[in-house]
């Protein structure tokens, strides 16, 4: 369609080619569509300055620019969203993978790919100048994949990766390492050390989602000042509500984690 001010929702569209195709169409609103099992859930072609928002199928814009994606699920699709040779985009609040093809200017921002084949968020084939930040990028089989030069930090603040293996010496819940992203030169200088939104585990002050023995060690050291302790880690290692990390906190930590965690206390 040829359009201008129009809009589409509260649709369910199944085993079509296309679910919802938008081609040199502007200023329109894509609202509320479930799409499944389509050739393209929803497609934009040469489209502009237009909103989809809380649908739920794959979205792919080609040659497509200043758009606003927001609150967009896509799930079991072969990508969830695709960008190709599309720019100026804003794509917050989605979930699954991401793949940008010969697009720039986007900004990506608070979106969730986990548990994808290929990547979580792909940039791909002179795919620059896109800045992503606060995205969790969670047991994909590659979590993020690079060709070009972009940006994946904020100037304080980067993205979670589960397979990033940095330390976290100040308790700032920044890496004190930088994360290289393979497939190029990007690198991203402040990665998460818990996914974005998501508050941290009472008592897992390592942050790897389990209340371990090594989460008792580090309140301790803690407890004993040879550890610093921010008010974000407080909140997590002050387990017993008193308002300070103590022994006491180590110990219960250590009561609470599984028998099958705990075997080696050895670092008690």
């Amino acid at each position: 369609m040829n359009s201008t001010n129009i809009t589409v929702k509260d649709l369910t569209l199944t085993n079509n080619l296309q679910g919802v195709l938008l081609a040199y169409t502007k200023n329109s609103r894509i609202e509320r569509i479930n799409a499944s099992n389509n050739g393209n859930g929803i497609r934009l072609y040469s489209s502009s300055d237009n909103a989809l928002t809380n649908n739920n199928d794959g979205i792919y814009l080609h040659s497509s620019s200043n758009n606003t994606l927001t609150n967009n699920t896509a799930s079991n699709n072969h990508y969830g969203i695709w960008l190709y040779s599309s720019s100026n985009n804003t794509a917050p609040n989605n979930h699954y993978g991401i793949w940008l093809y010969s697009s720039s200017n986007n900004t990506l921002t608070e979106n969730t790919a986990n548990s994808n084949n290929h990547y979580g968020i792909w940039l791909y084939s002179s795919s620059n100048n896109n800045l992503l930040y606060h995205n969790n990028l969670i047991n994909n089989t590659k979590n993020a994949y690079d060709t070009s030069p972009n940006q994946w930090n904020t100037s304080t603040v980067g993205n979670y990766y589960s397979d990033y293996t940095g330390s976290d010496n100040d308790s700032d819940g920044i890496g004190d390492t930088s994360h290289q992203i393979p497939g190029g030169s990007s690198i991203d200088y402040f990665p998460l050390m818990h996914p974005w939104g998501k508050p941290p585990l009472k008592g897992d002050l390592d942050g790897d989602f389990q209340i371990t023995s090594t989460d008792a060690a580090i309140a301790l050291q803690i407890a004993v000042g040879n550890r610093p302790c921010n008010p974000e880690t407080l909140a997590i290692a002050d387990v017993s509500g008193d308002g300070r990390v103590s022994s006491l906190d180590a110990l219960m930590i250590l009561q609470n984690c599984t028998t099958s965690l705990c075997r080696d206390t050895d670092n008690l």
